[in-house]
């Protein structure tokens, strides 16, 4: 029996997914895979898709062309060792020059530098923050519990590089708003057991679901 699942449910006359989480023992690899046939489904309504049920997969609205995509920990580690280089290679040689100077990571985008044809050429590595981007309506605890995975990844990935000496001290003069707001997020999430999942994982199958559900478990009710 499946760990979890994810259902339809309708809110405030949208059609919304939602994610149902039985069994206490799930973990992140278990999520991605209930995730990943929603990528390819058509009869969810994508709000920016062609025809707005389309599959991500070529889709000529590709979010990748604009994505600010920070790598989750286990997805960075993995596309430098695919890559045959080593990780202070893979920052300076695929992460934007400008966002390294003030000492935080981007990947080179606009478009995306994994981006090869209008296909993803690292499509089973990519980051959590891809994975989880299906342009769809998620009701609010789901998409809190997306938002928190994705970026517990992404701050992992940042406190790991600046404690192996890949990235120079911060610069915060030339921040964006955006910059601002992803090392305030760092710095509230840098303790949380969530994120120092990341550090001791090899895998997503190694990082507990339960890290990010909420404190009454609502996500954790079997549906009558």
């Amino acid at each position: 029996m499946s760990k979890l699942g994810i259902y339809p449910t309708v809110e405030d006359g949208i059609v919304k997914l939602g994610l149902k989480v039985w069994d206490q023992t799930a973990n992140l690899a278990d999520l991605l895979e209930c995730w990943q046939p929603l990528c390819d489904d058509e009869s969810i309504f994508k709000t920016y898709g062609q025809d707005h049920h389309a599959a991500c997969k070529g889709c000529p609205n590709n979010c990748c062309n604009t994505a600010y995509v920070i790598p989750d920990l286990i997805s960075f580690k993995k596309m430098a060792a695919n890559l045959h280089i080593t990780e202070s290679e893979f920052v300076q040689g695929w992460f934007q020059p400008d966002k390294l100077a003030l000492g935080l990571l981007k990947i080179k985008s606009e478009p995306c530098i994994f981006l090869q044809e209008g296909i993803c050429s690292i499509y089973p590595l990519r980051s959590l923050i891809c994975r989880f981007y299906i342009c769809t309506d998620l009701t609010p605890d789901t998409e809190q519990l997306i938002y928190s995975i994705a970026w517990s990844g992404a701050a992992a990935t940042q406190i790991y590089a600046r404690q192996q000496g890949y990235l120079p001290a911060p610069a915060p003069q030339g921040y964006t708003s955006f910059d601002r707001f992803f090392v305030e997020l760092v710095e509230t999430y840098q303790e949380l057991p969530g994120v120092k999942a990341f550090f001791w994982a090899d895998n997503y199958q190694d990082i507990p679901l339960h890290y990010f559900l909420p404190a009454d478990c609502s996500l954790g009710r079997r549906a009558p």
